[in-house]
């Protein structure tokens, strides 16, 4: 499978291509801030990439290249990336056995630093949503980001496409000891995306300034207020009295 957009490409990472002193950056900062590469069984970069439904290097399309349609939600298979493409990134979709039985899956990326804010993340991003939802038929995408230094930047990227903040557990994770530096337990924060939000993302498409976690944060929770007032009402738990009575 190979897959592009406008900017990027992926191309999935395997013996032929995973010798890369890039890559080797990009994946000691993935063992030190994403869950899933920190939690793998084996910890190098090719053993994790077998063990993923795709584990993909992110490449930057020759500036050269025959440009392809600005919607790069439908990206061009069997299309040859050229030989002038720069590794810019990974992007990654991995599922426990449960989760692959109820058709969930996990996704996380990490774009080089000097290429960060130039929307390939979201392009990468969208891509790896589009084959796992319209290719696998998955029905929920999640992405579950440690409390770090790059927590609020992935919640951007996320919110941007249309996940949905679901909670936070906290101290869920161990962050184990690593370059001398004690193991401490983090945060989690979950965002997810289901194949009808994917399927009307479109139409679903927030206008103007992409909502922060707080925007997801209180419409959920006037959300939740106006469901449980419906249901007092329901059951008639829920009694009018005067203003004077009120404060008696």
């Amino acid at each position: 499978m190979l897959t592009q957009s406008q900017n990027v490409a992926l191309s999935p990472l395997d013996f032929t291509n995973y010798q890369n002193a890039l890559l080797n950056v990009l994946w000691n900062e993935l063992m030190d801030g994403a869950i899933e590469p920190m939690q793998a069984p084996v910890p190098y970069l090719i053993n994790f990439a077998e063990d993923c439904l795709l584990c993909a290097i992110v490449m930057l399309k020759d500036k050269y290249e025959v440009p392809v349609s600005a919607d790069f939600t439908i990206p061009l298979e069997e299309e040859e990336v050229s030989s002038g493409g720069e590794a810019i990134g990974l992007v990654y979709v991995t599922a426990a056995p449960a989760q692959s039985a109820a058709q969930e899956a996990n996704v996380g990326i990490i774009i080089s630093e000097s290429h960060r804010r130039k929307g390939y993340a979201c392009e990468a991003v969208e891509l790896a949503l589009k084959w796992a939802f319209e290719d696998l038929k998955f029905h929920r995408i999640q992405a579950a980001l440690m409390d770090d230094a790059q927590r609020d930047r992935a919640m951007r990227l996320f919110v941007g496409q249309g996940f949905r903040h679901e909670g936070t557990r906290r101290r869920s994770v161990l962050k184990p000891e690593r370059r001398g530096v004690v193991g401490v337990w983090k945060d989690v924060t979950y965002l997810a995306m289901l194949d009808t939000e994917w399927a009307l993302r479109n139409m679903l498409k927030h206008k103007g300034p992409v909502p922060t976690l707080w925007d997801e944060m209180f419409a959920r929770h006037a959300r939740e207020r106006e469901e449980m007032v419906k249901w007092d009402e329901k059951h008639n738990r829920v009694r009018k009295v005067s203003s004077t009575e009120t404060l008696r």
